[in-house]
């Protein structure tokens, strides 16, 4: 059987310091069969410099800043593999994470989509950060409903969407939100596939206020949605 082709998404803003480690984590996964795709959401800094280092293994697509979704987006409609996977370019993926998820799909010829649990790690600037969270529950692994772990069908997108663009912090969330509503078959793996790497840079650190107004208002639109439909809160 013709293994499918994978389409690995970074989406990138003034990522030069880190876009490096994320592509190398991509470019020694085991899966074999895969594009590498940045989507540029208007760098000023030297990413384009450093995606450019990778020659033909690695594609660049550009636009003006309009924010982490209307990026993923772009490399969505750049994309040309079956499947869709992303991966932050802060962040860093397990080798075997493709092969694993991708194995789940053949086990599961109806599955959708796929995620996997994520553990975060501190940058060495934030040093006493990570000695705080040391014994927390918050350096656990955990469900990675987020981007970042998924892998999908890109005949999901299809059906049910892509990431809202008028979000910036909450669109992956928002995106999970909609393909429960809309029944998606979903998996959890068990396996720490995914690592999120906390630096002070983080969007959702920088702004953390308008994160949660807005977190808040797609899980009200959810309920809404929801109560429309007929659907329980609970209801999955």
């Amino acid at each position: 059987m013709t293994r499918p082709l994978v389409s690995c998404i970074v989406p990138a803003f003034n990522s030069s310091r880190y876009i490096a480690e994320a592509l190398d984590s991509i470019l020694a996964q085991t899966y074999p069969l895969i594009e590498v795709i940045v989507a540029d959401d208007g760098s000023t800094d030297d990413t384009a410099a450093i995606v450019g280092r990778y020659g033909g293994r690695v594609g660049h697509v550009a636009q003006e800043t309009k924010g982490p979704a209307a990026t993923r987006n772009l490399g969505i409609a750049a994309a040309t593999g079956d499947f869709l996977a992303f991966l932050d370019a802060d962040d860093l993926w397990h080798e075997q994470k493709l092969e694993r998820q991708l194995d789940r799909f053949t086990a599961k010829p109806a599955l959708e989509a796929c995620v996997t649990h994520a553990k975060m790690f501190w940058a060495e600037s934030l040093a006493h950060e990570a000695d705080q969270y040391r014994d927390n529950p918050r350096s656990n692994a955990i469900p990675g409903y987020a981007t970042t772990t998924l892998v999908a069908r890109r005949s999901l997108f299809e059906r049910i969407g892509n990431f809202r663009e008028d979000l910036w912090f909450s669109d992956a969330t928002e995106w999970f939100l909609r393909a429960r509503e809309q029944g998606v078959v979903l998996e959890l793996m068990a396996d720490v596939l995914t690592r999120h790497r906390m630096h002070e840079h983080n969007l959702t650190r920088r702004r953390s206020e308008a994160s949660k107004t807005e977190f808040a208002q797609i899980v009200a639109e959810s309920l809404i949605r929801r109560r429309a439909s007929g659907m329980r809160p609970a209801d999955s």
